[in-house]
C-alpha cells in the first residue's frame, strides 16, 4: 500500500513537472512566479517563518520593509521553482546567452583550473543553486552530495534531473567516495546552510547562532582540497549572475587542533555568505527553519566568532 501511495503522489509531482519539460524558457519563468503568487496567498505558516527570520536578521526594519521582503522573497521562490525545474534543459548555448561571470569570479575559475585541484564548492540555499547543479557538469569536472527522498519514484527522477548534464552525484552517506573525487580533482558542491541539529557546531549567522555542517572544512582539511564560495543569483530578463569568492587551502597551523581550525574556516564560509545574504535579501531561503535547533543560553553566551 505505501509504494501505491509513492507512485501516486509521483504522478500528481510528474504532471506538475511536466510544462517545463516543454515551455520555452522565459515561459517557465513566468508560470513559476505565478505558481508562488497563488501560494503566497494561502501559504500563512510559511509567511509567518519567513517573517520571523527576516525580523531577527534585520532587526532595524520595519514592519512594512519586512512585508515587503517577503512578498519579494515569493517572486524569487517563483524564479527558483522555474529554474529547479526547467534547468535539465540547460545547454552550453544556453549558458552562453544567460551567464553572467564578472572578470575577477572568471580570473578565480581560470587559476583555480589551471592549479588541477579537487574543489569544495560552497553555496547555500541562496539564489538559484539548482543552476549551479547543473552547469557543475557542464562547465566543470563536477559532482555533488545527494540526499535521497523518501518516495523512490520521486528519488530517481530527481536524480535523473540532477545528472543530465554530467554531474557526478554522490549519496551523503558515502564520504569516502567524496574523499575519492576530489583527489581526482572533481568540483564537488556542497549546499552545506540547512540546520544541522545535533550533528552540527554553533556559529553565527545573521545575528544568531546556527548549527551548522563541518562537512565542507573537514573535507577541505582531510583532501587538501581548495575552497571556493558561490553564489549563483537570479538576474534581470533571464539572467544568472555568478559571484566567486576564493577562501583558499585550509592552513592547518592556523590553530593547535583541528576542531579549532575546522570552526574557523565553517565561520569563514558562513560569514561569506551572509556577506552576500545582505546584498541580495530576497534571494535567501527565508522559508526554512535554518535557525531551527539553538544552543543552551550558557553554551549561546560563550560562542565566540573566531573571525
Amino acid at each position: 500500500m505505501k509504494y501505491i501511495g509513492y507512485f501516486f503522489s509521483f504522478i500528481i509531482v510528474y504532471l506538475f513537472y511536466s510544462p517545463f519539460k516543454i515551455l520555452p524558457y522565459k515561459w517557465c519563468l513566468s508560470y513559476g512566479m505565478f505558481l508562488t503568487n497563488l501560494i503566497y496567498k494561502f501559504d500563512k505558516k510559511h509567511r509567518k517563518v519567513a517573517a520571523e527570520n527576516i525580523s531577527f536578521a534585520f532587526p532595524n526594519y520595519s514592519e512594512n520593509q519586512i512585508l515587503d521582503l517577503v512578498k519579494a522573497h515569493y517572486q524569487h521562490l517563483g524564479i527558483l521553482l522555474a529554474h529547479t525545474l526547467w534547468a535539465p534543459r540547460m545547454t552550453r548555448a544556453w549558458l552562453d546567452e544567460y551567464l553572467e561571470v564578472d572578470e575577477n569570479s572568471l580570473k578565480i575559475e581560470e587559476e583555480t583550473k589551471k592549479q588541477g585541484v579537487g574543489v569544495i564548492l560552497i553555496s547555500g540555499h541562496f539564489g538559484t543553486w539548482e543552476i549551479l547543479v547543473q552547469f557543475l557538469g557542464i562547465r566543470m569536472k563536477g559532482g555533488g552530495i545527494y540526499k535521497k527522498v523518501r518516495n523512490p519514484f520521486v528519488d530517481s527522477l530527481l536524480k535523473r534531473m540532477r545528472s543530465k548534464n554530467g554531474v557526478v552525484l554522490v549519496p551523503v552517506q558515502e564520504s569516502t567516495q567524496v574523499i575519492k573525487l576530489l583527489k581526482q580533482g572533481y568540483w564537488i558542491g556542497f549546499g552545506a546552510d540547512q540546520n544541522a541539529g545535533k550533528a552540527g557546531i554553533f556559529v553565527p549567522f545573521m545575528n544568531r547562532q546556527a548549527s551548522t555542517f563541518v562537512g565542507p572544512a573537514l573535507m577541505a582539511y582531510l583532501t587538501g582540497a581548495k575552497m571556493l564560495y558561490y553564489s549563483v543569483l537570479a538576474g534581470k530578463e533571464g539572467k544568472v549572475i555568478v559571484r566567486v569568492k576564493d577562501l583558499g587551502f585550509v592552513d592547518k597551523k592556523l590553530y593547535p587542533t583541528k576542531d579549532e581550525v575546522i570552526r574557523h574556516y565553517t565561520e569563514l564560509w558562513t560569514k561569506t555568505l551572509e556577506e552576500e545574504v545582505k546584498l541580495f535579501p530576497e534571494q535567501y531561503f527565508w522559508v526554512h527553519r535554518r535557525w531551527r535547533t539553538q544552543p543552551a543560553p550558557e553554551v549561546a553566551s560563550n560562542t565566540t566568532s573566531s573571525i
